[in-house]
């Protein structure tokens, strides 16, 4: 390998373990398994990502009652089996869409939830059909002619401008 170059090392040497690697199927069922968790875990971020943080992290005092007010002063977690959670105690108010993931600080992307289900939820932003099926629901709870649907994202956060 006389005159060859550190990356050309490096090339041969990733090469020839990706062949073994291959060659070997636990191993290339390991990798192949691996791999496919990472994709899962990088899709929503792939598709609700790229949004910048509203500037404005936490709800005002008047935002929260509203929340409280518009789910009937309980907790708006549904599961599948058990249907909406009877939790009223020591509710909190928690960004549908996570301000961390580009979710806006607005009331219509908050929701209220029991400290275990707003903890249990922690900041995975929530798929389409998802967003669908809490607005279908929320249609059976929420006062006459209040929006149900989920607002995302807010304007666009500008840029700050370096002076």
């Amino acid at each position: 390998m006389a005159g060859s170059s550190p990356g050309d090392i490096v090339g041969e040497v990733l090469r020839s373990a990706l062949a073994e690697v291959l060659s070997t199927p636990w191993l290339a069922g390991l990798l192949a398994v691996i791999t496919l968790g990472k994709l899962v875990q990088l899709g929503p971020a792939m598709v609700h990502g790229g949004h910048g943080r509203d500037p404005r992290r936490t709800f005002s005092r008047a935002e929260k009652a509203e929340f409280l007010e518009r789910a009937g002063h309980r907790c708006e977690h549904h599961s599948w089996l058990l249907g909406r959670c009877r939790g009223t105690e020591a509710l909190q108010a928690d960004h549908v869409h996570p301000h961390s993931r580009g979710g806006a600080t607005d009331v219509l992307n908050g929701q209220a939830l029991c400290r275990r289900h707003n903890k249990q939820k922690s900041d995975r932003p929530p798929w389409r059909w998802e967003l669908n099926r809490l607005a279908r629901r929320r249609e059976s709870y929420f006062p006459p002619g209040t929006p149900t649907a989920v607002l995302r994202y807010g304007p666009p956060v500008p840029d700050p401008v370096e002076v």
